[in-house]
């Protein structure tokens, strides 16, 4: 039997849940990462976990701690068909706690929450915090009127771009004498009409290069320009309940990919002034759920600058895990349960990648050390592997694999 035959097999997910399960949770996401750490945090403390909105042929489905996957109808603006396929498929299953996992599924139900069943238990954050959240803009203003620290920036309207091309020059962005390279952000990744496609910020390195973007592919919701500044990602990631946070834990960013995202992360002490940032925004946005609060902190100087929330489960989730910081479980016994004594007690100096990801960075930054000792005496964890559970990422090397020889297929193929 061939690896991708054995990772198929039936018993390994992908089946009916039995009835006699009493806790079980529905996840909701197309993230690989962040579907496999929810699921493995409910799942190691006795949670049946379901997926969907999600791709069957994810490497999350094949943990152990993924009971069944259901094929549901997706989300579409103007057709409720969809709502009622959930609904029928919460109804069944009589789930304790529905989790959207990522934007993908986040923006429908925050949009949709008062067609949502009622009697259904649905994980979503209150109107405030998810219309400030989820506009870059507006949480930089919140920031800003609480004190806390952003970087040099403007926002750019539909409106400032056609007054500044009517006057054939860029006036707005020249008044605010901003020095590049900057980070182009739309205000929010997804939008309603179309949220299967992500809009990602963009570096741009020079003021000719601003303009091409805002000639061809500025968003109708306009966006946000920062300033670049020299220092270190942080996160720092909470489970907070009526804007007060019961969990917290930071991690800093040791490579990032081009577009921004980590690779390789290690959690870290605290460092009191984020901590107090993000403590100003989770209160005077009530905050009540799970969020990563994302800073630029420059270890030589002590400046730092806050950028935006992520008001969800973030993408390095697998490290916080490895940690023993459990925000899937202490989310669920918060909205179930209605514990808010949160224990924490994760541990300092865990360093977590994402493999092929992480292989890829390296070779673009061309940095001098990728630390193979680390990851061959087992010091570093992977997203995608645990002792327990090594199925998902035995599949992402498969699917990669299987990427490779199809590039090499092709090739061979145009050159015959």
């Amino acid at each position: 039997m061939s690896l991708a035959e054995l990772i198929d097999q039936p018993e390994f997910g992908n089946h009916e849940p039995t009835r006699h399960q009493t806790r079980r949770v529905l996840l909701l996401g197309n993230d690989d990462r962040v579907l496999l750490a929810v699921a493995r945090g409910l799942g190691r403390n006795g949670i049946s976990v379901d997926a969907a909105w999600c791709d069957p042929d994810s490497p999350a489905l094949k943990s152990q701690y993924v009971h069944a996957f259901h094929s549901v109808a997706s989300y579409t603006p103007h057709d409720d068909q969809w709502l009622d396929a959930l609904h029928r498929l919460v109804k069944h299953y009589d789930y304790d706690l529905v989790i959207p996992c990522n934007d993908y599924a986040v923006v429908p139900l925050q949009l949709e929450r008062e067609k949502l069943d009622p009697d259904t238990h649905w994980y979503l954050i209150n109107d405030d915090a998810f219309r400030v959240a989820f506009d870059k803009a507006k949480t930089s203003r919140l920031a800003s009127e609480l004190g806390i620290n952003v970087p040099r920036e403007c926002e750019i309207t539909d409106a400032d771009l056609q007054a500044g091309f009517s006057n054939r020059e860029f006036s707005l962005i020249d008044r605010r004498s901003l020095r590049f390279p900057v980070y182009v952000k739309p205000r929010s990744s997804i939008t309603a009409s179309d949220v299967t496609n992500k809009r990602a910020a963009r570096r741009v390195d020079s003021p000719d290069a601003l303009a091409e973007y805002l000639i061809h592919e500025f968003p109708d919701d306009g966006v946000l320009i920062q300033e670049s500044f020299s220092g270190v990602g942080i996160g720092v990631e909470i489970l907070a309940h009526q804007g007060q946070i019961l969990m917290q834990i930071q991690h800093q960013r040791l490579r990032e990919t081009i577009d921004g995202g980590s690779t390789y992360r290690e959690t870290i002490a605290e460092i009191p002034e984020l901590s107090e940032a993000t403590r100003k925004l989770v209160r005077r946005l009530n905050y009540t759920g799970v969020g990563m609060f994302e800073f630029r902190y420059n270890r030589a100087t002590g400046a730092w600058v806050f950028l935006e929330i992520n008001a969800r489960f973030w993408g390095s989730l697998p490290l916080a895990i490895a940690a023993k910081a459990n925000f899937p479980f202490a989310l669920y016994e918060l909205l179930v349960k209605g514990q808010t004594n949160v224990q924490t007690n994760h541990t300092i100096g865990i360093r977590c990648r994402n493999l092929l990801n992480d292989l890829r960075a390296f070779r673009h930054q061309k940095a001098d050390e990728f630390e193979l000792e680390n990851l061959l005496s087992g010091k570093d964890y992977l997203d995608f592997y645990a002792p327990d559970d090594w199925r998902p990422q035995l599949a992402t090397l498969v699917n990669f694999a299987r990427s490779v020889l199809g590039k090499l297929t092709r090739r061979i193929g145009l050159s015959v």
